[in-house]
């Protein structure tokens, strides 16, 4: 007889059938009160885990496990952009759940870098509160860039124009597999490898709709205005982008973050173009325009971050460890973070104390152990920003900030962001000018002051403005936290339009 039948034939008469019944919510509670009592073992969270499973919701995320730092589904990737896209529906089905349950009380989800990149769950199960991210541990072999853009190559060109169901799921599937096995237009081999492993993955696994529809909605969105042309993400692509990254010094995507281009006519011989300016004009200026022989386009999905702003500070420094953590600043106990943190405040404050258009808020409290590396990272990143200011134009850092994450650099093309729908609607188009710059808005000279917000229950900054960006007022949220590794990122968390003109 193996340890486990002996363990149940010892203690069945413990149970009201007399055996355990895997099904009863009540016999997992007396099973982990023996296992606490009798052996000295702690099984915690079985019956949370077991109304997860029982619900059925979900079942095409795997297996469920939990403890006291996260939810962990066995088929949700570890990281990437399908590991975003399914734990936010995740967190979504969780919350359906608790409307759901009686026993699931006070649910709210928290703010983005709070326990993970898109926040944590926090509720209340039969009393007991729980703080916790959703997180995967699947392989990650599809959550590669390459994927999600690679895949508006191939719906731009198939006959597909509706959105994915759970009824046509697999049949579309094995379309796509049968039909651009042999290649993608405008993507490399390697990349069209990529993808082919990704719809094997994805084959009877009706869980990658939402994720699959976006990059669909935005080739449909692209197809609608540029019928029957040509998407480029290699060749010509990237000569146009290296050329502009030596006139510029800039990061490629940085001077223009189109991740394709839809290509028109042939863009001749630019070796001897030697003025960004007149390699912007190989760019359309609108929407549906024709007369030049590129369109670029920036990708994006629904809740997506505005952009990440942190190689800008590659602009002062060639010393990473200038801003970013040194391999012993890795190494820290919590308190030594802590007491970092306390260095680098003062710093920050002395930086900005000089400048009107900036408040620095302060709430006091303790730093958890969890949020103690990425707050330090965060002050010590911002601190290095500031201080390659004068006081009096730390602000003007802020806003550079926004403008490096937005690739508003005043020496950008023209290009079009293209934000994908979950349900496979064709996608949104917003234009950014070419050249444009932004700015912190202002009446007559009077600026509503920049933010900088330090609560000890954020493992980071929240930095918030108001940005005049192409005539028009935004409120931007951008966030300096930890990067989900071991250092720090700077991010536009939010950017929301609040008036259509400044006048």
């Amino acid at each position: 007889m193996n340890p486990i039948s002996k363990f149940l034939k010892q203690y069945s008469y413990k149970f009201p059938k007399g055996y355990l019944d895997i099904n009863d919510s009540n016999d997992f509670s007396l099973l982990e009160s023996i296992l606490k009592s009798e052996l000295g073992i702690i099984v915690e969270n079985t019956e949370l885990t077991t109304l997860i499973t029982k619900s059925g919701m979900f079942k095409s995320y795997g297996d469920v496990s939990i403890d006291d730092k996260a939810i962990v589904f066995s088929d949700i990737p570890s990281r990437g952009s399908v590991s975003d896209t399914l734990r936010k529906e995740a967190y979504s089905k969780l919350k359906n759940l608790a409307d759901k349950s009686d026993e699931i009380t006070d649910f709210k989800l928290s703010d983005p870098g709070k326990g993970s990149s898109l926040g944590r769950a926090e509720f209340k199960f039969n009393g007991k509160q729980y703080l916790l991210p959703i997180k995967g541990k699947g392989k990650e072999e599809n959550t590669d860039t390459d994927i999600k853009e690679g895949l508006v190559s191939m719906f731009y060109v198939s006959n597909i124009d509706s959105a994915f169901t759970e009824e046509n799921f697999d049949s579309r599937i094995s379309q796509l597999q049968e039909g651009f096995s042999k290649g993608i237009p405008g993507e490399t081999s390697e990349v069209t490898g990529k993808i082919m492993v990704f719809l094997e993955t994805a084959q009877n696994t009706p869980k990658f709709i939402n994720f699959i529809n976006q990059p669909l909605s935005s080739a449909l969105a692209i197809k609608e205005k540029y019928p029957k042309q040509k998407l480029i993400r290699t060749g010509a692509f990237d000569e146009v982008r290296a050329k502009a990254s030596s006139l510029t010094g800039l990061p490629a995507d940085k001077w223009n973050p189109g991740d394709l281009y839809v290509q028109i006519s042939d863009i001749g011989d630019i070796s001897n173009i030697q003025d960004v300016e007149n390699l912007n004009d190989l760019f359309n200026d609108s929407w549906g325009g024709d007369s030049k022989p590129l369109v670029s386009i920036s990708l994006k999905q629904e809740k997506a971050q505005g952009g990440k702003a942190k190689a800008l500070l590659q602009k002062y420094t060639k010393v990473k460890d200038d801003y970013n953590l040194t391999k012993d600043e890795k190494s820290y106990t919590a308190d030594q973070y802590r007491k970092g943190i306390e260095e680098l405040r003062p710093k920050v404050q002395a930086l900005v104390n000089g400048n009107e258009n900036i408040e620095y808020k302060l709430t006091s409290g303790e730093v958890k152990d969890d949020q103690a590396r990425g707050k330090y990272a965060a002050l010590k990143t911002i601190e290095y920003l500031f201080s390659q200011f004068t006081n009096d134009k730390v602000d003007d850092a802020v806003v550079a900030l926004a403008g490096f994450a937005l690739s508003l650099t005043g020496v950008n093309p023209t290009f079009f962001k293209v934000t994908g729908k979950s349900n496979g609607e064709p996608g949104n188009v917003e234009p950014f000018e070419r050249g444009a710059t932004v700015g912190l808005y202002n009446i007559d000279g009077e600026y509503e002051p920049i933010e900088i917000i330090d609560i000890p229950t954020f493992g980071g900054l929240k930095i918030q403005f108001l940005l005049e960006k192409g005539g028009e007022i935004h409120n931007v949220s951008l966030n300096a936290r930890n990067n989900g590794t071991t250092q720090g990122t700077l991010e536009i968390q939010n950017i929301k339009q609040i008036s259509n003109q400044t006048s």
